[in-house]
């Protein structure tokens, strides 16, 4: 009987000692690689999309079309080829909630959120943004025809805009542009290099980080109102483009995500404010 009953009383404790060490392994895994998870990453970007879906509806529709960035424009286009209705413009977004869920089930991670995590992903980000305004103040005093800070976000009108349709913009790039731009092209490229050619890792990585930065600098609108490519634009572009893809490889795609709608964001509010002053 004695026997009988240590037997039993092994399955009884299984249950709560795998809750324990699922939850125990969250804390564990420390707050950097934490934040690459795709689950932390979906409740820390979670916002943004609600925001950008909430204006997107509210205040970028107009007679003429959408106005938005020609990343979200594209996916639309996409789901249109493939006679997807994409009258629902918040396709995009529930795509890419359905890319960050799918991943974290095939990562089988536990299905458990740090908060803690969550709220220190969004500091990161902000921080993350500055050396990126840096940058652009760089760019505009080192090379003629500047014009200020520039927004990443690949919108040609994009400075004739509302205050708040700027904003909803910025979110939208930063959430799309990076989808495509990072997590899509970035991820092919490496794949490209490092699994079809057998390019060593850090070359391949080197390879991503500039093929897809110059491909993010030709997105964007480069061409002054005389026709001409204007080079400030393509240089802070290019180096932007850089950066995000170093972000993206340290630091996931969560936080470059929210790093590039942080310096769209901020990059407005001090337009707006100059615009203001004058």
């Amino acid at each position: 009987m004695a026997e009988r009953s240590r037997k039993q009383n092994r399955p009884a404790s299984a249950p709560s000692a795998q809750g324990g060490s699922s939850l125990s392994a969250v804390v564990a895994q420390g707050y950097f690689e934490a934040s690459k998870r795709p689950l932390e990453i979906l409740f820390f970007l979670l916002p943004f999309i609600a925001f950008y879906e909430y204006e997107l509806a509210r205040v970028l529709r107009s007679p003429d079309g959408l106005v938005t960035n020609e990343a979200h424009l594209a996916l639309l286009t996409l789901f249109e080829a493939f006679e997807i209705q994409a009258s629902a413009l918040s396709l995009p977004g529930f795509l890419l909630v359905a890319i960050l869920l799918i991943w974290h089930a095939l990562s089988r991670g536990p299905w458990i959120v740090d908060l803690s995590v969550v709220a220190r992903m969004f500091l990161e980000s902000a921080a993350l943004a500055l050396p990126l305004l840096v940058i652009a103040q760089l760019v505009a005093r080192s090379i003629p025809d500047a014009a200020g800070p520039m927004p990443a976000a690949g919108v040609e009108e994009f400075g004739s805009l509302p205050l708040g349709a700027q904003i909803a913009v910025a979110v939208g790039a930063g959430l799309y542009e990076e989808l495509a731009f990072r997590m899509v092209g970035f991820g092919v490229l490496l794949f490209v290099f490092a699994d079809l050619l057998a390019v060593p890792k850090k070359w391949a990585m080197a390879a991503a980080i500039g093929l897809s930065a110059l491909a993010f600098a030709v997105y964007h609108p480069l061409r002054g109102p005389d026709g001409e490519v204007v080079m400030q634009r393509f240089v802070f572009f290019l180096l932007a483009g850089a950066y995000f893809g170093i972000a993206y490889a340290l630091r996931g795609f969560g936080i470059v995500a929210a790093t590039h709608a942080i310096y769209d964001i901020a990059t407005a509010l001090i337009v707006a404010r100059a615009a203001d002053a004058t």
